[in-house]
């Protein structure tokens, strides 16, 4: 049995992000491993300051927040999961904070062995709608926190808005197989 964490970065629980996370988590779910979702909407975490202390102090984060449970959860994972809206052709800002929020749990720049998967919801559906989130996930975020890529669901032609959110019901099924396949 595995343990997943998946971190939804959107700003409303009416988001198609945390629909299509759900899916995904049920997916995990009927294949017995154990799946905590993190909505970053309903948490206060701050970006990093940049100070460094935590390299100085057992890596321990000095910004006192709600990233403190959430690095638990990441510490006693082995997978964990991005799930963010597309903001302005990039992951949203609370997705970033959490992930400059690891640098806590480096040593010497180096982080902890985690599988990894990528989802993200769109308005539109532009062959290159997801160009640059998923370049970043790919050639940078993966490689920089020590993260094994094991799939990605790019769901697009979704609508986003308290009271407006709509998901289509094919890229809640791609997100649930996609969960069954771990």
């Amino acid at each position: 049995m595995k343990n997943i964490l998946v971190v939804v970065g959107s700003g409303t629980k009416e988001s198609t992000t945390l629909k299509l996370a759900d899916a995904f988590a049920k997916g995990v779910s009927k294949k017995g491993h154990k799946v905590t979702i993190a909505f970053l909407g309903d948490k206060n975490v701050q970006g990093c300051k940049g100070c460094a202390l935590c390299q100085d102090n057992g890596n321990k984060c000095v910004v006192n927040d709600d990233m403190q449970e959430i690095y638990s959860l990441y510490n006693e994972c082995d997978t964990v999961v991005l799930a963010s809206p597309l903001y302005f052709w990039m992951i949203t800002a609370r997705t970033k904070a959490f992930i400059d929020r690891l640098y806590a749990l480096s040593k010497e720049h180096k982080y902890p062995a985690k599988d990894s998967y990528l989802l993200m919801t769109a308005d539109d559906n532009e062959p290159q709608t997801f160009d640059q989130p998923v370049s970043y996930y790919q050639q940078h975020l993966s490689k920089a926190l020590n993260w094994t890529e094991k799939g990605m669901y790019l769901a697009g032609d979704c609508r986003g808005g308290l009271g407006k959110s709509k998901i289509c019901e094919k890229h809640l099924l791609a997100g649930y197989e996609l969960g069954t396949k771990m």
